[in-house]
């Protein structure tokens, strides 16, 4: 059986934006900084293999809480009690005139299984605030307060927590929908255990699956950015000169950051945020000369050449591209095979190698720094869609510069050579490469884990 949570507040304390985050959704409801944004009652559920947990039911926000206690006071009202005057009031004139709004959380009042009040910890305890605690008592219905923007300091949650206590509340939660932390929503599935112990191993089912798909898309985020970096590595540029000329070196900047963009409207999506809510800023791409190193064991591998027991060796590579760029044309290309002899087996597979010398062409790549910053701005994503609410409207600009980060990820310059030495990696599907997207993956996962920041 489904429990109902109703969620209460006063306008514009975000109780909309809480509903957001706890379904992992940008498109529920409308949220902006304008008051009373919310004017019905609209609920949704959150499912899990295919049923219904838990019922959200949003509602418009408290606009004459102060007005609503003091008609409560009076005839007839004030003769009655408990679900009696709510439902004399709801059937009332002033539910359709002063009070159309409030009529229509106090409606639903009888109906739930909880009320979620929410707080904005960011206003002190007024008075009106007090009265709306009041009239959400008279429902005799349990009530779990929401301290809402929680996770930035504020000078009013100790008279909060007092007030709070003076009124038996302790099931208090703190929680932030801008500045989302599993933890909070862990310890508000943990308080309606407390208050519906006959839903407490579906509650516990439906944490352990929130936390494994937030696992699950972790790694996944993780994976997209090692396949965006082996990318981003194994690319080159066919140039006719270095340094490469400005419309030349413009072309390769733009496809390296349409690349990130991809990148990161993949980590948008998989996070189900609006394609807007995260923005490239602008910064200095650092390019390099591609050239394959001809002694690299995997290389010589894929020349057909095993090191050691071949009768050819890296160095005779290396003479044979030698001699091409010093004066063989394209039409002699064949006494390279002559001179390679046997050991070419694959020679084909890098022509590009030879033609580039015998035609004094050239091939831009990333240089190491820029991989490493493109790994830090791709980090810093995954950090903040990870820890961001669904409600937050403020779009996350990627940093431009990380120099005291490089330090913790020196390593990567490893896996930026082996990708730069197999520029057919690029966009496509190779044994090799993806293991080193696997090993590639593990460092960034624990580059994660070190950080002092932490993910929860």
């Amino acid at each position: 059986m489904t429990m109902s949570l109703l969620v209460v507040g006063h306008a514009n304390t975000g109780k909309t934006s809480l509903i957001r985050t706890l379904l992992r959704r940008h498109d529920f409801g409308e949220v902006n900084d304008q008051a009373g944004t919310t004017r019905h009652v609209e609920s949704v559920d959150i499912e899990m293999a295919g049923q219904n947990i838990l019922t959200l039911i949003d509602t418009p926000g408290f606009e004459d809480s102060i007005g609503l206690w003091e008609c409560r006071h009076q005839p007839p009202f004030n003769e009655l009690s408990g679900r009696d005057w709510l439902m004399a009031f709801c059937h009332s004139p002033l539910a359709d005139n002063e009070f159309e709004q409030e009529a229509k959380i106090l409606k639903q009042l009888t109906l739930t299984d909880i009320i979620l009040y929410v707080i904005d910890l960011r206003q002190a305890p007024l008075g009106k605030y007090l009265d709306e605690l009041s009239l959400l008592a008279s429902a005799n219905k349990p009530i779990i307060p929401i301290l809402n923007f929680s996770a930035s300091p504020s000078s009013h949650h100790q008279a909060w927590r007092q007030i709070l206590t003076e009124r038996h509340l302790h099931a208090v939660v703190k929680y932030d929908s801008v500045a989302f932390y599993f933890e909070d929503e862990k310890r508000l599935y943990q308080s309606l255990q407390s208050l519906m112990p006959d839903q407490y191993d579906a509650l516990k089912a439906l944490i352990l699956a929130r936390e494994e798909a937030a696992q699950l898309r972790l790694s996944a985020a993780i994976s997209l950015l090692a396949e965006w970096l082996t990318n981003a590595a194994s690319f080159r540029s066919l140039c006719d000169q270095y340094p490469a000329s400005n419309e030349q070196t413009n072309q390769f900047e733009e496809h390296i950051k349409a690349l990130e963009n991809q990148y990161i409207q993949q980590l948008l999506k998989l996070y189900d945020f609006r394609p807007d809510d995260l923005v490239q800023s602008q910064f200095h791409i650092q390019y390099d000369r591609w050239q394959q190193d001809m002694f690299d064991k995997e290389v010589l591998k894929e020349w057909g050449i095993e090191t050691g027991t071949s009768a050819l060796t890296g160095a005779a590579i290396g003479a044979g591209i030698d001699m091409i760029s010093a004066g063989l044309t394209l039409g002699t290309a064949t006494s390279v095979g002559a001179l390679l002899g046997a050991g070419w087996q694959t020679g084909k597979h890098y022509k590009d190698t030879i033609k580039s010398k015998l035609t004094k062409q050239y091939f831009l790549c990333l240089e190491n720094s820029t991989l490493t910053l493109l790994s830090l701005r791709g980090l810093d994503a995954i950090r903040h869609l990870h820890q961001r609410g669904h409600a937050s409207q403020q779009p996350f600009q990627l940093s431009k510069n990380h120099a005291s980060d490089n330090a913790a990820l020196r390593k990567l310059p490893f896996y930026w050579r082996q990708a730069k030495q197999h520029p057919n990696w690029y966009q496509a599907d190779h044994p090799l490469k993806t293991e080193v997207e696997d090993t590639l993956t593990q460092a960034l996962q624990s580059k994660l884990n070190d950080d002092s920041s932490g993910l929860s």
